[in-house]
């Protein structure tokens, strides 16, 4: 049954209350009708969620049309009219929506007729998917995507992105190069001073986007790629009022959650090892939540983040003492679509269900 709310009332995300029960569905890359998602919002309702994050935009396609920014949604993305119906949805079903609008990386889609904002390497190569967060213009741009984003889906909470901007553990030792992109780090030096660096840019960039969501009176999350943690002593911290999405641990040298929870984030639980369902091309993923590691109902714990990528390495977070605000406010499955034409719509629902189901036991057994 779903979970009715008032007129005109505005469904809460669980995030302020520590008691987070999410999925994020990848409409950048597969065009989902709003009908569909109207019913996946029954379902998610009848199950105990409290959210749906809507990843909006991708590398080459954006999902929805972007007040003041129509001229860069995909044929087949939502209009207004859609998403009046979505919200409508969502809040009959007492679901919050949570949207993200995916930057400064997998950005090239948002950055058609701006080609002048793509970031540019240290051999003059442009990276046409990431955008050049040392330029004001960027970050004015970036700043009027999320207010778009805000006010076409009213909620508590809104998804900054920020994931894969910078160079993965493994990739070589020119990807690796502090100076790889040397706007960004004559960007920081200017700014903080002649000891900072790339990151420092993409931390000023990301506490701008916080503030003006804190503004919008929304709770800011980010993918935990490129927080560094407090114990590193970076001179521009992300901001501490900013959720950390924690999908990922690549290295055992790199932050895990603890760090995330000593820096004073509060955190959600995206395990990517065991709560990621992905259309790839590689084939369809395995019905009731089963990934390498076994199935997720026999695997996952709320409380139990990434230890190791691909490993079946875990951390497990304690609980905190009864009467403590948690900083663990909950988990999050992914429905990503790399592939997104290796199933159809209907199809992926009734895959997607599967997963769902014991998703939710989990959470509801805590």
């Amino acid at each position: 049954m779903s979970r009715q709310t008032g007129p005109g009332t505005v469904p809460r995300s669980g995030l302020a209350t520590a008691h987070y029960v999410g999925l994020n569905l990848d409409v950048g890359r597969k065009a989902f009708s709003a009908d569909g998602v109207i019913g996946l919002l029954g379902r998610m309702s009848a199950l105990g969620f409290t959210a749906l994050h809507l990843h909006l935009t991708e590398t080459y396609r954006v999902g929805v049309q972007l007040p003041g920014f129509e001229e860069l949604a995909a044929a087949d993305a939502w209009d207004r009219a859609d998403v009046a119906r979505i919200v409508e949805a969502a809040a009959a079903a007492g679901v919050a929506l949570i949207p993200e609008i995916d930057l400064p990386s997998h950005a090239a889609a948002l950055l058609v007729g701006r080609e002048h904002l793509r970031l540019t390497d240290r051999h003059g190569e442009v990276h046409e998917d990431r955008l050049d967060v040392s330029r004001p213009e960027a970050l004015e741009f970036a700043l009027a995507l999320l207010e778009a984003a805000a006010e076409l889906f009213p909620g508590d909470a809104i998804h900054l992105g920020g994931d894969e901007f910078f160079a993965a553990p493994w990739e070589g030792e020119d990807e690796q190069h502090p100076e790889r992109f040397p706007s960004l780090v004559e960007h920081a030096r200017r700014e903080i001073g002649p000891a900072a660096t790339a990151l420092d840019s993409y931390a000023l960039f990301v506490n701008a986007l916080a503030a003006r969501a804190e503004e919008l009176g929304r709770i800011p999350l980010l993918w935990n790629d490129h927080v560094v943690p407090a114990s590193e002593q970076p001179q521009v911290p992300i901001s501490s009022d900013v959720v950390v999405d924690v999908w990922v641990r690549w290295r055992e040298w790199t932050p895990s959650v603890h760090d995330y929870l000593d820096s004073g984030h509060r955190v959600v639980n995206s395990n990517g090892d065991l709560l990621y369902f992905v259309l790839s091309g590689d084939g369809l993923p395995e019905p009731h939540g089963r990934r390498r590691f076994g199935l997720l109902e026999d695997t996952f714990a709320p409380r139990r983040f990434m230890g190791l990528a691909a490993q079946d390495q875990h951390l497990d977070v304690a609980p905190v003492p009864a009467g403590t605000p948690d900083p663990v406010l909950g988990a999050s499955l992914s429905a990503w679509c790399d592939a997104p034409d290796v199933l159809g719509e209907q199809e992926t629902w009734e895959l997607l269900d599967t997963w769902l189901e014991p998703f939710a036991r989990v959470m509801r057994r805590g």
